[in-house]
């Protein structure tokens, strides 16, 4: 008998898989797995009567399988090959995990004004099919014939959104200024997919308004936060 007999194999790799049998998260459960295929294609390979190659094939498929799996795994949990401003953007949506947020991020439309006049946005009380983000730079908003500037930052047709009602504020982005752009029934149809995702951007959106209505901008700059728009809010919140 060799000095090493490749029987013992079969032990560390069962032992691997009982572990990850009872690890609840799914990274750490895959890459026991793939340990023990390892473990596995080597005892194949080893033994006397070996290599048996049908058992090293089929385990090599099984780990590219999880190795794909393990793929999607971290790129749910990381930013990893977001793009600097999809980072930056990232940063804003605190209440979307990173894989929430590649889905929303799948159907952004990049924009930047172009219109030395402006470019128009939301027209007040008139249905919008758009929700944006401000990214950089301060559009104009009339809201009830009167006017202040938003700073970026900010979403823009948030109410619509949520509400599925006509918009509330006329916006402007002037020239230069770049902001997202998301289709609102392609993120309703996400919604529906993914019901994590339409609470947690629900979220967001409504802490967007609420931060809107309780800054302390100066009285030409700020949305006045009158019992309408109060009772707005609590209208999002339900």
């Amino acid at each position: 008998m060799s000095a090493f007999d490749p029987e013992w194999l079969i032990y560390p790799g069962a032992a691997m898989l009982l572990i990850g049998y009872a690890i609840r998260d799914e990274l750490r459960l895959r890459l026991l797995i793939v340990i023990s295929t390892l473990i596995y294609i080597a005892y194949y390979f080893a033994i006397p009567a070996g290599p048996l190659w049908e058992a090293i094939i089929t385990s090599a498929l099984m780990l590219g399988v999880n190795f794909w799996v393990l793929g999607q795994i971290i790129l749910e949990r990381t930013t990893l090959r977001m793009t600097d401003d999809e980072k930056r953007l990232f940063e804003a949506f605190d209440t979307l995990t990173p894989g929430q947020f590649r889905r929303i991020a799948a159907i952004a439309n990049w924009q930047q004004a172009v219109d030395p006049s402006g470019t128009l946005l939301t027209q007040e009380d008139e249905p919008s099919d758009a929700l944006f983000y401000v990214y950089e730079g301060v559009i104009s908003v009339e809201k009830r014939e009167r006017q202040f500037r938003l700073p970026q930052g900010n979403f823009v047709g948030e109410v619509a959104f949520v509400l599925n009602r006509r918009t509330t504020a006329t916006t402007v982005a002037p020239l230069g200024v770049r902001y997202v752009e998301w289709d609102c029934e392609e993120l309703r149809r996400l919604g529906r997919k993914y019901e994590a995702l339409r609470i947690s951007l629900n979220a967001l959106l409504t802490r967007d308004l609420a931060k809107k209505l309780s800054s302390s901008y100066q009285p030409d700059d700020a949305m006045p936060a009158t019992a309408a728009s109060i009772e707005l809010l609590e209208e999002v919140q339900a």
